[in-house]
């Protein structure tokens, strides 16, 4: 598939019978991003999410996420942290809980943490987990990530 230029998925977690199970944390290399459009699930609407590059041991994979927050507008909290990492920087990303809902830490490999300095705490997202993980506009089976 690498050379169609598919690239597998960063998957962040998993569904399972008891909903959404983090796959633990993951050391990835930033290789790119890219806005891309994409169609939003709810709506069907065409929306704007970011598309990004990383390595993660040694095999570049995609993750996407919403490029705005779906009730605010606002740019999501996720890309406000990833622009702060350059191209070929490692940063572990990982899926926590925050109650039913789920978010996405990124943090520098000496463990401090990025965020959005004007950012008040860390917006947890949808109502729905499952949709809160892992991009995917053409099956249910792979989870959202966090707006």
């Amino acid at each position: 598939m690498s050379k169609a230029g598919i690239k597998p998925k960063l998957k962040l977690g998993v569904k399972t019978d008891r909903g959404v199970q983090a796959t633990g944390p993951h050391k990835v290399k930033m290789i790119s991003d890219k806005i891309v459009p994409g169609l939003d699930r709810e709506t069907g609407k065409v929306i704007e999410y970011v598309k990004y590059v990383v390595e993660e041991d040694g095999v570049e994979k995609e993750y996407r996420t919403r490029l705005k927050h779906k009730e605010t507008g606002e740019l999501q909290y996720l890309v406000q942290n990833l622009s702060q990492i350059e191209e070929g920087q490692e940063v572990i990303m990982e899926m926590k809980k925050a109650g039913l809902k789920n978010y996405v830490e990124v943090r520098h490999i000496d463990g401090s943490l990025i965020t959005d300095e004007e950012q008040d705490d860390v917006a947890p997202v949808n109502e729905d987990p499952a949709e809160d993980v892992e991009f995917s506009d053409e099956t249910l089976d792979d989870e959202q990530p966090p707006d």
